[in-house]
């Protein structure tokens, strides 16, 4: 489709976004490749000088490069004489036209030397490049480079053209009349494959294998219903051509696409097939490698792409899928070494370094996390969510200017607004941080603690008034007694500033009445919140068993005991992720072991998905119902989610199954915490003293002093 037939709206769009990236991405001082697809030279010829135009408007040098016309011009060698490379964008033009065969073979290297050297380029590619582009690019490029099309182009029938040209071009060398070689014109594509299978079926194949390399890339770059439509016609050639391999990469992609849209009962019917052949080529093995992880089949997913790396040791995407099964499987020392081979083959793939920060991370080393986000972001700065996780992670200097990029390409994000506020109050600058709060609010009305905070700006700003409205605003919202306390120490604060005494005690004594290690001295009465990530888990959810471990050994132990018949059922509450859970049952031998979900449901805890816990422990509970860590766990996940009443049972049912006293207590604690929540002092009192009972206080430890406190708080309720 031309640039005529595009929606004017859409293609202004499309130009303006291209635009803005560019100019980002001079701005923020970062390299960035574009890929920008036209239809014909008309159309192409409009968007380069419209683009162009916008670019000179806003300060920028444009240089036209168009490579080896004459086998002389090189793009690297250009790039470096000109006298303003770091200020320039270069438009690359006409890439099937060079005089080079090998010309896309040596894109990689020019990425690279562009990366390194911060430079910004686009590639404008009509169709038939656009083709030869995707066939001959590494396959990490297709997640990392940022495309443009202006058209809808390249569709399923063009690219079909293209595998069958062989036919025509072959057909003078056959004994076909005119009149025959006039039928094929409205032939069939079975009829035209067939055909082209008689002259050369290798050479058929390695044509057809265009429609896998564009059904990957589209879904890499998350465009489902495209990447589907070129799998679907490449699984109609296979098909066809009845080639074991061929449909075999097919199908696999296939169910990794379904997937990804959660349509997993298809899925797993194509896995089932998949799962009899064994592939010949890494990219099959690694699109089943990410097929098993996706369904939760981690020991299949590593021993595919252990295979991959039989087959081509220095393969970065299939250490890249190793690393990432690791980092689910909480073992951090065998990621961050999977990605280490990774950046040895190619050192500039983005999502290698995010991976290599989140392994980090999980091992409590922040310095090295964000040494390794800033590298990920040096190479693909269009990355909110990471931008964001630096604002969380940096000293406030460097969190300021990571969440204002990460806002810059994401203004939605009520977190990142009340992060940012805070950065701003501590900073004294009192009129921004009540702006950024507001933007928080505005984004989520229910965030308790932006309202709390933008109260704190305008009593450091005397304006009491103000602050006592968003203060008892907030305390509609939050639910967290010791947030709330805090919260009431500072509305308290303001009655006291604008003389309203009597307010101000009333205030205090609730506050104390609901936390009692709140006290006027604590010194995050002068600061804004939240005090710990909203979705890290209260202090009185730890698991007892778990580390974050490299080995494969269980969470938890099994014990057996007698059943003991509780009005039990748990209940799965997430439908979708449950009924893969479910497949999962079915398909993996160890899935079959309550160890394998108590790992699982403690892998989604460290990972704050406390849902999907709930799911893992309750297949654990199915599984084993006489083991007594899945109903603790369970009744753990619920406690935090707030379903109190629901955790209760499950607590009890524990410490029936429980032979060690020091287990029971453990249970009997956390039951009293739930008792608390649900105002329930007495009960919480009880189930206190049974702990204390049962595991009687050595010393001052702390989950004595913690016992002791929360039964004093009851005591005093």
């Amino acid at each position: 489709m031309s640039k005529q037939e595009l929606p004017l709206a859409s293609y202004d769009a499309k130009l303006e976004k291209l635009s803005r990236d560019i100019l980002l991405s001079v701005r923020w001082d970062k390299p960035a490749i574009f890929w920008a697809i036209y239809e014909n030279t008309f159309s192409g010829a409009k968007t380069v000088s419209d683009l162009e135009a916008q670019l000179v408007r806003q300060g920028q040098y444009v240089h036209h490069i168009t490579p080896d016309v004459d086998g002389k011009n090189n793009i690297i060698d250009e790039i470096t004489d000109n006298n303003h490379w770091h200020e320039t964008v270069f438009f690359i033009m006409h890439v099937g036209s060079s005089a080079r065969k090998d010309i896309y073979e040596t894109l990689d290297s020019q990425s690279d030397f562009f990366t390194n050297n911060q430079i910004r380029v686009v590639y404008w590619l009509a169709e038939s490049d656009f083709l030869l582009f995707v066939q001959h690019v590494p396959s990490f490029w297709f997640s990392q480079y940022k495309l443009a099309e202006f058209s809808d182009s390249p569709c399923v029938d063009y690219v079909l053209s293209t595998i069958t040209t062989q036919t025509w071009q072959d057909l003078s060398r056959l004994e076909i009349d005119e009149e025959e070689v006039r039928s094929f014109e409205t032939a069939s594509l079975e009829e035209l494959l067939s055909l082209d299978m008689r002259i050369d079926m290798s050479k058929l194949l390695q044509r057809a294998h265009i429609f896998i390399r564009l059904g990957i890339f589209y879904f890499r770059k998350g465009k489902f219903l495209k990447s589907s439509r070129f799998l679907n016609k490449a699984n109609e050639i296979a098909e066809i051509t009845k080639d074991k391999e061929y449909s075999l990469e097919v199908e696999t992609l296939r169910a990794l696409l379904l997937a990804k849209k959660e349509e997993y009962d298809d899925a797993m019917q194509i896995k089932k097939k998949c799962s009899s052949v064994s592939p010949k080529k890494n990219s099959t093995w690694n699109a089943l490698g990410e097929l098993y992880s996706m369904l939760f089949m981690f020991d299949e997913a590593l021993s595919a792409y252990q295979a991959s790396l039989v087959l081509s040791p220095e393969d970065p995407m299939s250490w890249q899928g190793m690393g990432e099964v690791f980092l689910q499987l909480g073992q951090s020392s065998k990621a961050i070494n999977a990605f280490e081979k990774v950046l040895r083959f190619a050192p500039n793939f983005s999502r290698t370094w995010q991976g290599l920060g989140k392994a980090y991370l999980a091992k409590n080393n922040s310095s090295k996390a964000i040494h390794a986000y800033t590298q990920s972001l040096e190479i693909d700065w269009n990355q909110a969510d990471i931008w964001f996780e630096l604002g969380r992670l940096a000293d406030d200097e460097f969190a300021e200017v990571a969440l204002r990029r990460g806002l810059d390409l994401y203004p939605k994000n009520a977190l990142a607004w009340n992060l940012l506020g805070n950065i701003y109050y501590r900073s004294q600058k009192f009129g921004e941080s009540i702006q950024a709060y507001y933007q928080a609010v505005q984004l989520k009305k229910d965030s308790g603690w932006a309202y709390a905070n933008m109260a704190l700006s305008y009593a450091r700003r005397k304006q009491y008034e103000n602050a006592t409205l968003l203060y008892i605003k907030a305390l509609q919202i939050l639910q967290d007694d010791q947030e709330k306390s805090n919260v009431l120490y500072k509305l308290g604060n303001a009655y006291r500033d604008s003389h309203k005494y009597r307010r101000a005690i009333a205030a205090y004594q609730e506050a104390s009445g609901l936390y009692s290690g709140s006290s006027f001295l604590d010194k995050k009465l002068l600061m804004p919140g939240p005090f710990r990530a909203a979705v890290v888990a209260p202090e009185a959810f730890t698991l007892p068993q778990h580390e974050n471990k490299d080995d494969n050994e269980p969470a938890t132990k099994t014990r057996k005991a007698a059943p003991i018949r509780v009005s039990v059922k748990p209940k799965l509450k997430k439908g979708d992720e449950n009924m893969m859970l479910r497949k999962v049952l079915e398909t993996n031998k160890k899935a079959r072991k309550v160890e394998y979900w108590l790992e699982l449901g403690n892998h989604y805890v460290r990972n704050h998905l406390y849902d999907l816990a709930e799911d893992a422990f309750s297949i654990a509970v199915d599984l084993d119902p006489n083991n007594g860590w899945s109903y603790y766990n369970l009744a753990l996940a619920n406690t935090v989610n707030g379903a109190y009443r629901d955790a209760v049972p499950l607590y009890e049912k524990s410490i029936h199954l429980f032979e060690e006293k020091k287990d029971k207590a453990s249970s009997w604690n956390q039951l009293g915490n739930v008792y608390r929540r649900l105002n329930e002092p007495s009960l919480a009192v009880a189930a206190y003293e049974k702990a204390r009972v049962l595991d009687p206080p050595k010393s001052s430890s702390l989950l004595s002093r913690a016992r002791l406190s929360l039964m004093s708080n009851c005591y005093v309720e």
